[in-house]
């Protein structure tokens, strides 16, 4: 009996260690997937759209290629945590099969208890169809799902009047004013923070599915326990 319960102790303990990797999420439109090496061209392109800004991108080459080596280096977990450093997807839609953008979940340490910061981006071709925002809460779920988090956080511009009514509008709340490193050097930021109890609750208000779970009726108030 004792060996029995020390192999499936192992057993639960290697699942949990994988259970992150690789990610593919799927929403109502969008497939988010890991990013592969021959995405390369594809982010360069987005990178260098007129309209397009992002903090690590200067439109060249170099920036795309540091892009799609991070996503690679940062796939697996930790060993010591377990937990991945970011989680970088590539966002899909589906009925073209076209990378249209980005979104990523990333260990922060703004705030004691809040772990994880997500973002996104679209190219500016694909923008106002609220892609971005589709692909966002779907990683936020997953990382409640599966990390059950009590919170995330995410950091916008002072000056990113649309992103700042945005993130309000899903129940963030600004708690700091934050430096980042960018393309340009050391840069202002708000950081802003919800819960999880926020973020499912919002989900109730949605007025068409964002999450597969409101497709089939599991959604909840309160979030699923992972």
């Amino acid at each position: 009996m004792k060996i029995r319960n020390l192999l499936s102790r192992i057993f639960c303990s290697a699942n949990k260690a994988q259970e992150n990797y690789p990610i593919t999420l799927e929403t109502p439109r969008l497939l988010l997937r890991e990013h592969k090496p021959d995405d390369l061209d594809r982010i360069h392109d987005i990178s260098k759209s007129k309209g397009f800004v992002y903090f690590c991108f200067d439109g060249t080459r170099e920036k795309a290629e540091e892009f799609i080596s991070e996503a690679l280096r940062t796939q697996r977990p930790a060993p010591k945590t377990g937990r991945r450093e970011n989680h970088m997807l590539a966002i899909i839609e589906k009925s073209t099969g076209e990378l249209i953008g980005h979104t990523c979940m990333e260990a922060v340490s703004y705030l004691k208890g809040a772990d994880y910061e997500v973002n996104f981006f679209v190219d500016p071709k694909y923008q106002n169809k609220g892609y971005g925002i589709e692909a966002i809460l779907n990683l936020t779920d997953w990382g409640y799902r599966t990390y059950d988090l009590a919170s995330m956080t995410v950091t916008v511009h002072p000056k990113n009047g649309p992103s700042r009514h945005l993130i309000v509008k899903e129940g963030y709340s600004k708690v700091d004013d934050v430096t980042i490193k960018t393309v340009a050097g050391s840069e202002p930021r708000e950081l802003f923070l919800q819960t999880r109890e926020v973020f499912y609750r919002q989900r109730a208000n949605d007025t068409r599915p964002i999450l597969l779970s409101q497709i089939d009726g599991s959604a909840s108030p309160d979030g699923p326990k992972p």
